[in-house]
């Protein structure tokens, strides 16, 4: 409940919000949408629920999230633990593209030992991700202060439906179904910007908090630049599947769904917005 508690006692007048995320109204006739981009993890006491937000969220009827099934954690984990180990991998510098990377997973490994320290029984992509998560673990953020977490509880507070454009299971087996060349690069990269991390986020989350989409777009695309195929597999196919979604759930059922998904699927010229245009949507950004 600490979402809850965080929205209940944080509705804070517009004067004292520190952070106003970009937010789009989809429109067709009567048909209506509210689209917000999401970071999974916020500085805590981060305010960023303004009114223009607020507003939006009463005026919706149902949350529509990149992926159910994250709020429980056991579940998750699980999911995660049966999808990204293999028995007999090789260790993981080995898997690193060179002696420096490997050096600099060493040094990882050495400051967080209760992440990394058995590492090598993960597949390169699920190492990645718990690479990444090492790296941002000194940064005091919190996940119950970020869109999925807070939206989830004020909508359920609310007794509205919250469905999903994605399931955990679907979501982890994209990175499951990866080649082993695409997946160390994925690793390669996590470890390389590992250092780096406290600086990457700052200006990702400056980004995400002024709304700034050409930042946001270097931050999330410009590392897939020179692996097309990754940005196909985890951005590109992902925004015109939930866009030809969104798209149908619109025209086939009542109600106005709040859309909350991933920032980096709202930059770019590919973006879920800039499809749901060509499918003849007006969209209109609001904050």
């Amino acid at each position: 409940m600490a979402a809850l508690g965080w929205w209940i006692g944080h509705r804070a007048a517009d004067a004292e919000i520190t952070a106003r995320p970009a937010l789009w109204h989809i429109s067709q006739g009567d048909k209506e949408a509210y689209l917000f981009g999401t970071i999974h993890a916020v500085p805590q006491g981060e305010r960023w629920l303004s009114p223009a937000i607020a507003r939006a969220v009463a005026h919706s009827d149902a949350l529509l999230l990149e992926v159910t099934g994250l709020e429980g954690e056991r579940r998750s984990r699980s999911t995660f633990e049966r999808l990204g180990r293999t028995p007999g991998l090789p260790d993981i510098g080995t898997r690193l593209d060179n002696d420096a990377d490997a050096g600099l997973f060493a040094d990882l490994e050495r400051r967080h030992p209760a992440t990394l320290r058995n590492l090598g029984g993960y597949e390169s992509w699920a190492a990645a991700l718990l690479v990444n998560a090492a790296a941002s673990s000194g940064l005091s953020l919190s996940a119950d202060n970020a869109g999925e977490a807070v939206f989830s509880h004020m909508f359920a507070a609310a007794g509205k439906p919250i469905e999903g454009l994605e399931t955990v299971d679907g979501q982890l087996g994209l990175f499951d179904a990866l080649s082993e060349s695409d997946q160390r690069l994925l690793l390669t990269q996590a470890v390389r910007e590992a250092g780096d991390a406290p600086r990457l986020y700052r200006i990702l989350h400056d980004a995400w908090a002024s709304g700034d989409l050409g930042t946001l777009e270097r931050q999330f695309l410009a590392p897939l630049a020179r692996t097309p195929m990754l940005r196909e597999i985890l951005v590109d196919a992902r925004n015109r599947r939930w866009s030809t979604l969104i798209d149908q759930r619109l025209r086939t059922r009542p109600g106005v769904p709040f859309i909350a998904v991933g920032a980096g699927h709202l930059v770019g010229a590919q973006s879920v917005q800039a499809r749901l245009a060509t499918l003849g949507w007006r969209v209109e950004r609001v904050q």
